[in-house]
């Protein structure tokens, strides 16, 4: 097989265009030629929901409502439609739509059916009377890394914030394996469209036991092929523990990984749940909420340095970013490279705190789609400040810091190009731009480019993927045009996973 090209990201850089000549599934030659407008290795993302994203296509989404109006048009649809008891939906964000939802208006709109829809950034729900009923929810629950907000007098809102979120989940009823393979091919597909050919995914919480979800990606991936690092989410040392025992007996296969243990040590930004060292500019008195007590986070740090294990540690805020910190560079007697520990987002930050994860060895998973949405109302919840260090690209790639592009998706579109061109001109999808930072903090498109390809395949440690050059896996997106004036809006007419063809436009 022979694909030409006019021009190549080869992984890190531009070149020239050449023929690339494919045998076995992997890049045999690279020579002169011309063809497609741009060919790139296929993109890989680094922090998603992958099943979550492909369940999230096939239940309510909130994402585009923008008021009331459509707020409770969505509802009363997907409520007609919706064959199942449970009404789930997801994307909500306060932001856009101007309100919260809380239990009263879901007890207005589906008073005799459970409902519970998601933030956008799922560290936050709401639920109605009758779901937290079945969940067993009463003022006087109590959950340790969690809120659940009450009115002025006493009684529950039926928002609920962090680790009280799983409380109202648990009645629910489990997805079947058909739901669950459906909603797996249908999220594989939507990524490859978008030139996707693999990921780093947290998907444990949808499923529970790792091996069935290990088993799941084995079958859906034989015939819609991935690359998957299957990341197993943690939220005691007691999880933790299983996992290290459970590692060994679980073998690599040509698809799917094993991935690093996920950690949650705060929340959302969005929410005001993000932990901060400092209260919210727009919410004096809360500082946000650190998931895990001190002596957790220590626990859970050692166990895994001592078998060696690598964490994703979900940390938003500078308040989460100092707590785990402090935790590793204990364990580590000081602030000394080991295992690349993961930080996924490091989004509120100080100097210290960037040069003390350098000096850790830490690997940096940046989202630079969240700054299309975030840029609206971020500095309202940091103010001018805190933010010239929050959101820090540039400052974080002259820091040396190893840097990988996720969406968090369903958070954000998987769309990498959303992300690429965030991080090039730091501009919304109206074309508006960040302007409240004082220093440039963008990427150049190589830079940008190299988040989603070559660093994540480094990360991962598949060593033929995300470059192309000879002897690495025919895994590449081909583009008969390329608009460099309009990053977000390319799109892959051709998608290859082995040199097989897994997209066509």
């Amino acid at each position: 097989m022979e694909i030409g090209a006019g021009k190549l990201y080869t992984g890190d850089k531009f070149s020239e265009g050449g023929l690339i000549r494919i045998r076995g599934g992997k890049i045999s030659s690279i020579e002169g030629g011309s063809g497609a407008s741009l060919v790139t290795p296929g993109f890989i993302d680094s922090h998603l929901h992958l099943l979550g994203l492909g369940l999230s296509l096939q239940r309510l989404s909130l994402q585009d409502c923008p008021g009331m109006a459509e707020f409770k048009k969505a509802l009363a649809d997907y409520a007609v439609t919706c064959p199942d008891q449970w009404l789930l939906g997801r994307g909500w964000d306060q932001n856009k739509l101007g309100f919260t939802p809380d239990r009263r208006l879901l007890d207005e709109l589906c008073p005799q059916r459970p409902v519970i829809l998601a933030r956008a950034c799922h560290h936050v729900v709401a639920a109605n009377s009758l779901a937290l009923k079945l969940a067993g929810i009463t003022e006087d629950t109590v959950v340790e890394g969690g809120v659940l907000k009450k009115d002025d007098e006493g009684k529950l809102t039926g928002v609920l914030e962090e680790n009280a979120t799983s409380l109202v989940y648990a009645p629910v009823p489990a997805a079947s394996r058909a739901t669950l393979y459906s909603a797996l091919v249908k999220a594989i597909q939507y990524v490859h469209c978008r030139g996707i050919t693999g990921v780093h995914t947290d998907d444990r919480g949808q499923i529970g036991k790792y091996e069935d979800l290990w088993e799941l990606y084995e079958q859906v991936t034989a015939s819609y092929p991935l690359r998957v690092q299957l990341h197993y989410s943690a939220s005691t040392p007691q999880e933790l523990e299983d996992f290290i025992r459970l590692a060994p007996e679980i073998a690599d296969t040509e698809f799917i990984h094993k991935g690093a243990v996920k950690i949650f040590i705060d929340g959302s930004l969005g929410a005001r749940t993000a932990a901060l060292l400092a209260d919210y500019q727009d919410d004096p008195g809360n500082s946000g909420v650190l998931v895990h007590p001190d002596d957790t986070v220590r626990e859970l740090v050692g166990l895994a340095e001592r078998a060696k294990v690598q964490l994703a540690v979900h940390v938003i805020g500078d308040g989460g970013v100092e707590q785990f910190l402090a935790a590793l560079s204990r364990e580590r007697g000081g602030y000394k490279a080991g295992i690349p520990h993961r930080l996924v987002h490091f989004q509120v930050t100080n100097r210290s705190q960037i040069d003390r994860a350098k000096a850790l060895g830490l690997a940096i998973e940046i989202q630079p789609v969240f700054l299309r949405t975030d840029m609206h109302w971020v500095e309202s919840r940091l103010g001018q400040e805190r933010l010239q260090e929050s959101y820090c690209w540039r400052t974080l790639a002259e820091a040396g810091l190893f840097l990988n592009g996720g969406s968090d998706s369903p958070v954000e579109d998987a769309n990498p190009w959303l992300g690429i061109d965030a991080a090039v001109t730091r501009r919304d999808g109206a074309g508006r731009f960040a302007s409240s930072w004082r220093r440039d903090e963008s990427l150049s498109l190589e830079q940008a480019l190299a988040l989603f390809t070559s660093a994540p395949a480094r990360l991962a440690g598949w060593k033929s993927s995300g470059r192309i050059a000879p002897g690495c896996w025919a895994d590449l997106a081909i583009y008969a045009e390329f608009n460099p004036a309009n990053l977000a809006k390319n799109r892959p007419d051709t998608v290859l996973v082995q040199g097989e063809t897994v997209y066509q436009r």
